[in-house]
């Protein structure tokens, strides 16, 4: 069955994953997962190969480097980051797949609507990842405790 739903409602999950990698594993591994993720994207898309991989990727080095000054395992963090990470992702985006096109108000609509949309299934998703994080042993190992290679 076909459900019509306007594009502005739709979560990005995938990026919320992204957002969860950034603030939980800092290594190589999560970087190549992060790639993965935007490859994986990609791919269903039928756009072009690459956009959302070098997108997320950048989000992923951002998330890295920020994540270590905030507390993150605050609901509210996760919720506005996820919020702000989509917008900029969402940017990211439309510069790398059509860069010589300018951001038009629907497209600004759009990015505000998915980061709502977005930020209202990060505490789901958060929750869902982090009981396989700790089964998986990931999570045990403390942040302060990881050496950054990034």
């Amino acid at each position: 069955h076909y459900v019509d739903m306007p594009s502005g409602l739709i979560p990005q999950s995938l990026m919320v994953c992204v957002v969860f990698l950034g603030f939980y594993e800092c290594s190589i591994g999560g970087a190549v997962c992060a790639f993965l993720l935007g490859l994986l994207l990609d791919m269903s898309s039928g756009i072009i190969l690459g956009p959302w991989a070098g997108a997320y990727t950048v989000l992923y080095f951002i998330l890295v480097n920020v994540s270590q000054r905030l507390f993150v395992e605050s609901i509210v963090v996760a919720v506005s980051t996820v919020l702000l990470c989509t917008v900029l992702t969402g940017g990211i985006f439309l510069a790398l797949a059509f860069e010589y096109q300018a951001l038009s108000r629907g497209d600004i609509a759009m990015l505000l609507g998915q980061g709502v949309a977005s930020a209202c299934v990060a505490p789901f998703i958060f929750m869902l990842l982090s009981r396989v994080w700790r089964k998986v042993g990931a999570l045990s190992a403390k942040r302060g405790s990881v050496v950054s290679a990034v």
